[in-house]
């Protein structure tokens, strides 16, 4: 069994979750604070490490600067709401949370998203020996999943956790193997992140082309196997699915920024300023659930400094 696994948290699904979870009955502080994104992303963090008892885990941002996405096809996610003003205000908690609980957090660097800071991190911790559990509801990491990367979804509303890796993703998608959602999206376009992909392709044509020539590009190169309308498309519009490729896409190779296992171990949390933060928050039964989880993981526990 491999004991260095190494937990990374897509920060904004969780907290995501836990806003529209509450949207109808939202939880707000005597001060009018909003908090029920940030008591479901506690909740959700003591319990992975009650749980799950990671030795190496981070958090990750995104920021609001432009990406090489957006530069490059200024359409990409252009139909996205504003982040609600409730997640903007929970963010600072969020990160001092984290901060107390000694987790640290990156946010996204610029021209690029959270999802390739963690899929550059992914394939760097592999390749070092680690098992790696990426949080995120977000389909997107799809395409990172190997042996030794996986996809973990918390538990929620009585729904145990899921992992999901190499077999799952392939019966999820219909694909050979999980890098292959990069060429499925491409051709079909994804319309969550506004991804144009090719016209007339759609889902049930995509997984036929991909489980036939294997990728895009194979499939761009091959258009004599095909007749009427559909080639037509296809021939008209190779630059589009090679642009949404490179969209869909999640970097693992940005510049200047490193997997070093100092800056993701799990260490001893602050303990007075969560006590503090709590307060303030009045999260009155978390505190509860802080000082069983500090007892049961922090006292005479040989693995933490």
């Amino acid at each position: 069994m491999n004991n260095k696994k190494l937990f990374l948290i897509d920060t904004y699904t969780i907290l995501y979750q836990g806003y529209y979870a509450y949207i109808k009955n939202p939880l707000f502080t005597s001060q009018g604070i909003n908090t029920s994104p940030i008591i479901h992303f506690t909740y959700f963090l003591i319990n992975t490490l009650n749980e799950e008892k990671p030795s190496y885990m981070a958090a990750f941002f995104d920021t609001s600067r432009k990406t090489f996405r957006k530069k490059e096809y200024p359409k990409y996610k252009a139909h996205r709401k504003k982040t609600p003003r409730d997640i903007s205000i929970a963010m600072p908690y969020v990160v001092n949370i984290l901060k107390s609980f000694r987790i640290s957090s990156f946010y996204a660097k610029d021209g690029y998203e959270a999802d390739d800071l963690i899929g550059t991190i992914a394939k760097k911790a592999e390749k070092k020996g680690y098992m790696i559990y990426i949080i995120t509801l977000d389909k997107d990491f799809s395409q990172l999943v190997t042996k030794n990367i996986q996809i973990y979804r918390p538990p929620f509303k009585g729904n145990p956790k899921k992992i999901l890796g190499i077999e799952e993703i392939k019966k999820k998608f219909g694909v050979i193997e999980p890098k292959q959602v990069i060429d499925l999206w491409s051709m079909m376009g994804d319309s969550s992140d506004n991804i144009p992909g090719l016209p007339g392709i759609g889902e049930k044509y995509a997984r036929k082309f991909i489980q036939k020539y294997g990728s895009l590009e194979k499939f761009l190169n091959s258009t004599h196997d095909l007749s009427g309308k559909i080639k037509k498309n296809i021939e008209k519009n190779k630059k589009l699915g090679l642009l949404s490729k490179r969209l869909v896409t999640i970097v693992t190779n940005v510049p200047f920024f490193y997997f070093q296992e100092e800056k993701f171990s799990v260490k001893k949390p602050n303990w007075n300023s969560i006590k503090k933060i709590f307060c303030e928050l009045e999260f009155q039964r978390l505190l509860k659930k802080t000082y069983q989880y500090k007892k049961k993981e922090w006292e005479n526990n040989p693995f933490h400094s």
